[in-house]
């Protein structure tokens, strides 16, 4: 199912459950508000609300336990958000930054980068996001509940809200008190939430850096990729492309190890362009080449065209060596490789009776070499093409009845956690408006500003500062899904 189709079955699903709200709230007017009422559901246009008061008690008793222990942890949290402050703010200016600094030709590594089903996160990973989403929202909370237990604040309840496809946690406390009781006291159970999410990502970071060697009993690890899917699109699809089942071990003359490699290697096309030591022998023999001319789409070819198993290699030599072979030569590009080892265009350093030869096979078009444990895959295309169609996973399996299903999703699930839990503690500390951020940096301008500026110039240099953080967020978030539709 695309992302299309799926938007449209939640809009379908949504729509029937917002009939059947109205029609019982009409029809059968009170049982049907004494079951919402009871249950603590609320059905909204795109929203499923569910709030509860049954884990108060359980809450309170966990935050009244040991207050020597959790005075000292909100203590530590609080410090963590000051420092966490000014490095979260650096970050989400040099994000922006790059948008008008960095070309689109140029590869620009956002640091924060909003989540678009269907651009930057995969339709498939929804389940993985929401998932995350949900675990990362229900540690942050609990963290707010826990501190505000512990300095007396009045927990009212607990709650999930699904809006439209992602959930969040929340929870409700009593805003008067919170907001009467000793500044620092509210700033810790402010900072509570950020303070739980960093713990969350650091505790999922050890843990996904320990999985290998929990999976080694019946995996080897760092020892290449298997291939668990080959998209019905895929142009590796095919008795010579790629099955699942098989292990890459590299990619043109870049050795694969694990998952981030194998991205690397992909990555690294794009300015190290690869070059082959050709025999002498096989050039003459298999040489078809034409005089050089302009194709259609303005790449330079010696190929005539009607064999699209060849293309053009361009010779490369030392600059004090003689042309020993012709400049250009048209070349069958499997039988080459196979034959070939590689060499750099740098040095063109190649054995004895064997010449160093780049291919030319036009603008975006690479030809690659993909080094299986019992075979060679020979592609000729866009690299984008490979690693979108063809799904790795970083595992090898020991044994015939292992599989790596169970290692995946672990593996993918504690990735998610440790980027999207550090996410939301970064962005929920700048002050952006109906964030944490918003009512830290108010208490911090209480404390810090409103002795010295007078209770309404205090307010107004927090509400401008909130405002523009709101609109930075803004503008980031809007190039960023510009030039993700549009170029």
């Amino acid at each position: 199912m695309d992302i299309t189709t799926a938007i449209i079955v939640i809009f379908v699903i949504y729509g029937i459950l917002m009939f059947f709200d109205n029609f019982f709230k009409t029809c059968a007017h009170y049982p049907y508000i004494k079951f919402l009422e009871g249950t603590g559901f609320q059905i909204k246009f795109l929203t499923i609300k569910w709030q509860t008061k049954a884990f108060n008690r359980t809450i309170i008793r966990w935050g009244s336990n040991k207050p020597h222990f959790w005075n000292a942890w909100f203590n530590t949290g609080l410090y963590v958000n000051l420092v966490l402050l000014p490095i979260s703010i650096t970050l989400l200016l040099y994000s922006i930054l790059q948008h008008f600094l960095i070309s689109n030709e140029q590869n620009s590594n956002f640091v924060l980068e909003p989540v678009i089903p269907g651009f930057n996160l995969p339709a498939s990973e929804i389940g993985y996001y929401s998932a995350t989403l949900i675990v990362a929202s229900i540690v942050h909370e609990l963290g707010h509940a826990l501190a505000a237990v512990m300095e007396d604040v009045n927990l009212i309840d607990v709650g999930v809200s699904i809006f439209f496809l992602l959930p969040v946690a929340y929870v409700n406390l009593a805003t008067e008190k919170l907001f009467s009781i000793e500044r620092k006291k509210t700033l810790r159970i402010l900072c509570a939430g950020i303070w739980h999410n960093v713990v969350l990502s650091t505790i999922a970071l050890i843990l996904y850096l320990l999985l290998p060697l929990i999976f080694s009993g019946n995996f080897y690890v760092n020892n290449g990729v298997t291939v668990t899917n080959v998209a019905k699109n895929s142009p590796l699809i095919g008795s010579k492309g790629l099955v699942p089942g098989d292990v890459i071990l590299k990619i043109n003359n870049c050795r694969i190890s694990n998952e981030e490699s194998y991205y690397e290697c992909f990555n690294d096309m794009n300015t190290h362009q690869v070059a082959f030591c050709i025999d002498a022998e096989l050039i003459h023999n298999l040489d078809e080449s034409i005089p050089l001319k302009h194709s259609t789409n303005g790449n330079l070819d010696c190929c005539d065209g009607t064999k699209f198993e060849n293309i053009c290699f361009e010779y490369l030599e030392n600059n004090d060596r003689i042309l020993e072979l012709p400049a250009h030569v048209c070349l069958p590009a499997r039988k080459v490789i196979e034959k070939s080892t590689f060499c750099t265009q740098t040095l063109h350093v190649c054995p004895k009776n064997k010449y160093c030869f780049k291919p030319m096979p036009g603008n975006s078009t690479y030809l690659m070499k993909l080094t299986c444990k019992n075979k060679i895959v020979i592609y000729l295309g866009h690299p984008g093409d490979v690693y979108k169609t063809v799904q790795i996973s970083p595992y090898i399996p020991k044994f015939i009845f292992t599989t790596t299903i169970v290692p995946d999703c672990i593996t993918k699930f504690t990735k998610y956690i440790v980027v999207i839990s550090f996410g939301l503690a970064v962005v929920n500390i700048i002050p952006f408006m109906y964030m944490d951020g918003q009512y830290i940096l108010e208490v911090l301008g209480y404390i810090l500003l409103r002795k010295k500026m007078g209770k309404t110039q205090y307010k107004v240099t927090v509400s401008v500062i909130t405002v523009f953080f709101t609109l930075i967020l803004f503008i980031h978030c809007i190039t960023f899904l510009y030039k993700q539709i549009f170029i």
